[in-house]
Order: C-alpha cells, then sequence, then structure tokens
C-alpha cells in the first residue's frame, strides 16, 4: 500500500477547493484509517506552513488544544507527542529538501488556520518578527469529523 502521507498530500494538491471533510471522507473511501486520516488533514497543512514560514520570524506554538462537542476546550498537549504530527513534519522536511515547487507546497499549506492567520497579517503590514501565534486550536473530535 502507498505511504498514507503521499496519499493526503496527493489529495490536498489533487482537490485544492474540496473541504477537510469531504477529503476526510475521500481518504476513508480509499482505505485510510479514520482517525489517522482525520490527524493528516489537520496536521500535514500545519507542517507544511511552520516550515515554509520557519525564517520569516513567526514564532510558532509548540502544543495544541482541541476543542470537544460540548464547547469544552482541551488542555494544551505537546505536538511533538503526537505521532502523525512528527510524521508530517518529517515529509514535509523531505518535500522541502527535494526541491518541489513552492506552489505545491502552497497547496497543502494554505489549508492551515494559522498560514490564514499569517497570510491576513502580512497583508495588513505587519512585520512577521513581531508575530507569535497561540497553541492550535483544532476542532474535530478525537476520531475525526462525523461520517
Amino acid at each position: 500500500m502507498e505511504d498514507p502521507i503521499s496519499i493526503v498530500v496527493a489529495a490536498f494538491r489533487n482537490s485544492p477547493n474540496r473541504g477537510d471533510a469531504e477529503i476526510h471522507r475521500m481518504l476513508v473511501a480509499d482505505g485510510l484509517n479514520p482517525t489517522v486520516a482525520a490527524r493528516f488533514v489537520e496536521f500535514l497543512p500545519m507542517a507544511y506552513c511552520r516550515l515554509l514560514f520557519e525564517s520569516s520570524g513567526v514564532r510558532f506554538s509548540k502544543t495544541f488544544q482541541r476543542r470537544f462537542s460540548d464547547g469544552q476546550t482541551s488542555t494544551e498537549k505537546l505536538l511533538s507527542l503526537e505521532p502523525v504530527w512528527n510524521a508530517s513534519m518529517e515529509f514535509a522536511r523531505e518535500e522541502l529538501k527535494s526541491n518541489i515547487p513552492t506552489k505545491e507546497l502552497l497547496v497543502v499549506a494554505a489549508r492551515s488556520s494559522e498560514f490564514a492567520v499569517i497570510n491576513q497579517l502580512s497583508n495588513g503590514g505587519a512585520d512577521l518578527k513581531n508575530v507569535a501565534l497561540t497553541a492550535a486550536l483544532l476542532m474535530w473530535p478525537e476520531d475525526g469529523p462525523a461520517l
């Protein structure tokens, strides 16, 4: 079977106008475990975004939180304790080293809410060296969106 991360990245690149829930359904239909697919849909865009803005001076949080269906928010958790996060960062780093065209990297990174915030601040004239982002707030439940 093809590497799950490659499948997710290809889905992002081949379907840039599809939402996260739709991408998730496609991935599950292709045989990916629903929970693993959900984590890659959440974490891969963040990984690409962070690597693309690594030299910009933006300071990224090392943690994330999850919003539960009852509206409550989890305590902050270290991204580095998430195996899917680590695999996402490794894959994104390899693509960056492989001279994948920036346009292809941006298709994935632009799905990240962190990318949207940075883009908005940058377009508003903010000096990215003065930007510090708080913990990412992930909205899907632990096992992903409802299918």
